[in-house]
């Protein structure tokens, strides 16, 4: 029996290059997309961009995204099957990855649903919620976000002229907020309930996303699923 396609949402298609430019540089940052396979999505991503390296994938960039137990206390959320919180990737190197591309290899039996935020939206809402604790994440200080030898003073929301130019945000040991956001922490909880899109992938499904525009997340889940992530840096910023 073969089950119906599942509804995505902004659904470009079949993954290519161009579609995956022109979602993430002409479009509001965010896709869905059908891919056949690994080499289909690694080549999608070196014509878009510079695949970056990172200390959990492979030679290519690919990292598995999947339940390891056997990392033992290095193990990350993303290798559990825990809720993975809304956050963006690499928020203490100085230029974070541009793109995220995860594509679904395995299926989880309940739960596992990717989780999207609009940084815009988030922002928005936050700041009907609570203006004071909106302004407390755009203060220059506002988090320090550390990973073996990077470190960065940022905000949560940058802003220009009342526009979200970019996010960070991260949840592990290693983060610290500012008194003012760490005691506005439960309104920005708050503001990501009631912005969130979340919506189920199944094998040969994936999405795409600007780094610096959204932030993403997954629920807990059972059963074996996996997805494979690659980090995608703009080409004219390659070092």
């Amino acid at each position: 029996m073969t089950l119906p396609s599942l509804s995505l949402p902004k659904h470009m298609g079949r993954l290519s290059g161009s579609l995956l430019h022109d979602a993430m540089e002409n479009g509001d940052g965010f896709a869905t997309f059908e891919c056949d396979g690994e080499e289909a999505l690694l080549a999608a991503a070196e014509e878009y961009g510079v695949v970056l390296p990172h200390r959990d994938a492979d030679a290519r960039g690919i990292t598995y995204l999947r339940d390891t137990p056997g990392l033992g206390v290095e193990r990350g959320v993303g290798f559990t099957r825990e809720t993975l919180l809304p956050h963006t990737d690499r928020p203490a190197a100085k230029q974070p990855p541009r793109v995220l591309l995860l594509w679904c290899r395995g299926t989880s039996s309940e739960g596992g649903e990717a989780t999207v935020l609009r940084g815009a939206d988030v922002a928005a809402r936050l700041n009907e919620i609570d203006p004071e604790a909106f302004q407390a994440f755009c203060e220059d200080d506002a988090a320090i976000f550390r990973t073996g030898d990077e470190e960065m003073v940022s905000p949560v929301f940058r802003m220009h002229d009342g526009v979200v130019q970019e996010v960070r945000l991260r949840f592990d040991p290693y983060i610290y907020f500012a008194p003012n956001a760490a005691r506005a922490l439960p309104a920005l909880d708050r503001a990501f309930a009631d912005t969130e899109l979340a919506f189920a992938l199944e094998p040969g499904k994936g999405y795409a996303l600007r780094n610096d525009l959204w932030f993403h997340g997954r629920r807990s889940y059972s059963g074996r699923r996996e997805m494979l992530r690659i980090m995608v840096g703009a080409k004219s910023s390659a070092s």
